[in-house]
């Protein structure tokens, strides 16, 4: 029996998807280092204590995940964090997000081409 492939939330929107492919092929420290900075902004956009982003981290568990992003915790909360956002607040996260991503691509290209 074939195994049905399950879309993820962010797969539904094609901005979304393209970021997490994006984020998916950062260095894991670039990936944990915006996955802060994500986790400081969502917390702002969505009243949420950052004390408490923090606590979740204590308790997060990767043997509970399969996700890519599930690996490291500060990573697997930013993306969670960014589902709770409205759509609008959705699309604001992620233009600033993928910006920065793009920025560190470009830069490292620049860096191999020398």
């Amino acid at each position: 029996m074939a195994r049905k492939k399950t879309t993820r939330w962010y797969e539904k929107n094609e901005y979304l998807s393209a970021f997490m492919n994006l984020m998916k092929d950062l260095p894991i420290d670039e990936q944990c280092e915006i996955a802060v900075d994500m986790i400081l902004k969502t917390s702002c956009l969505i009243d949420r204590q950052y004390e408490n982003f923090i606590k979740d981290i204590a308790f997060f568990n990767p043997r509970d995940f399969k996700r890519w992003y599930d690996k490291n915790p500060n990573i697997h909360l930013a993306i969670e964090a960014l589902r709770d956002l409205t759509s609008v607040q959705q699309e604001e996260v992620v233009q600033e997000f993928c910006d920065k991503i793009l920025k560190r691509h470009d830069s490292e290209k620049k860096v191999e081409n020398k």
